[in-house]
């Protein structure tokens, strides 16, 4: 089986969305299958800025034209495939063509923040998204043969779109890096960690309300941000002033960099409001810090709430701030909630996730073929 392996993203595992093919190639490999990946380096070169976003499925068109003329499954993520999907079902009709989503647009755009905008340009801003790029992206997976998301709840939710019938969508975690996995004691941690861009989606409005309340009331209390995607001082900036001086911020680390960083700390807080799957989540986990999340992506796939980490409304200040006290008062309990948390994330391996896509890269050539 050869498959060729497409993103616009750059080649960097400090991104989560190329981390997962970067990760699954090896994999992919060590099972047989002849792996041709593409990254933003391998497409023609283009405009700047949002030129960039519109020319991008067709420089993607152009990169896959060239390199996949003999492969049996073409792979491309997000909205940038539904181009070459065209041309490749005039002029290739027996290769099969796979969506590989990190989210949904739509659902992402739901949990973003426009009022800082000017009502002439969130309008603009809402026309090109919808209209142009959530478009894009429902055009690719319903030509796709098999679309593959990172979550179930996003594949259920193409289905209940009628985007896809469920035969023609799967979902596959991502793995966990085998270095978060070790034996790292649990007992006598403190302070908590936050991973990601510090902004609205991700919950940077309720991470820094909650942190703030408890941070006043315990003096000894740290927070660590990591990979903000903004100056430290814009991102103290969220926080009540008398606890700013306690808000470390760190920037974007390699993942065995994050993962030397993080065994130290007690609580993982991720209130975000939309996630593909969010590996974050589960590398904490992995790490042995007790988490804090929503019921998306991750939350919803592997976090059981009281049984691996707490599960919190999407929004909710009050049940967020209770969660982390309570994992913060109770050691036992927290060590309970991390130990359980650890032996899920680590059974996310990449060879597992690997040997999963193939099964639906099989069934793509499969429907293809009849």
């Amino acid at each position: 089986m050869k498959v060729v392996l497409a993103c616009s993203f750059p080649r960097d595992e400090k991104l989560g969305s190329a981390r997962t093919p970067l990760r699954l190639e090896p994999e992919l490999a060590r099972l047989g299958v002849e792996v041709v990946s593409l990254f933003a380096e391998d497409l023609p070169a283009g405009p700047r800025g949002r030129a960039a976003e519109l020319s991008a499925p067709f420089r993607m068109a152009w990169a896959v034209e060239q390199r996949a003329a003999g492969a049996d499954i073409v792979d491309i993520a997000g909205g940038d495939g539904f181009a070459y999907f065209r041309y490749a079902r005039v002029r290739r009709p027996r290769q099969a063509l796979v969506a590989r989503s990190n989210g949904l647009w739509d659902l992402a755009l739901a949990g973003e923040d426009h009022g800082l905008k000017s009502p002439l340009k969130r309008a603009a801003s809402r026309v090109y998204q919808e209209q142009v790029l959530c478009r894009w992206e429902q055009s690719a997976i319903r030509a796709a043969d098999v679309a593959v998301f990172l979550s179930r709840c996003d594949a259920d939710e193409v289905v209940r779109r009628r985007w896809k019938t469920r035969d023609g969508v799967g979902a596959v975690n991502p793995g966990v890096d085998a270095f978060f996995a070790d034996d790292a004691p649990l007992e006598g941690r403190k302070d908590v960690a936050f991973v990601g861009t510090f902004f609205h989606r991700k919950g940077s409005d309720v991470a820094s309300r909650v942190m703030s309340e408890l941070m006043r009331e315990r003096p000894e209390l740290g927070l660590t941000l990591f990979g903000s995607g903004t100056s430290p001082e814009a991102a103290r900036a969220h926080f009540d002033e008398s606890v700013r001086s306690r808000v470390h911020v760190e920037p974007p680390l390699s993942a065995r960099e994050l993962a030397a960083r993080l065994q130290h700390f007690a609580v993982f807080l991720f209130p975000t409001r939309y996630e593909g799957f969010g590996i974050v989540t589960t590398e904490a986990m992995a790490r042995g810090l007790a988490v804090v999340t929503t019921p998306t992506g991750a939350g919803a796939d592997i976090v059981r709430d009281g049984e691996n980490g707490f599960i919190v409304p999407v929004g909710a200040v009050p049940e967020a701030k209770s969660a982390v006290a309570r994992l913060l008062d109770d050691d036992a309990l927290r060590v309970r909630l991390a130990r359980a948390g650890r032996a899920a994330a680590t059974a996310l391996t990449w060879g597992r996730a690997a040997e999963q896509l193939v099964l639906l890269y099989e069934r793509a050539l499969s429907r293809r073929r009849h």
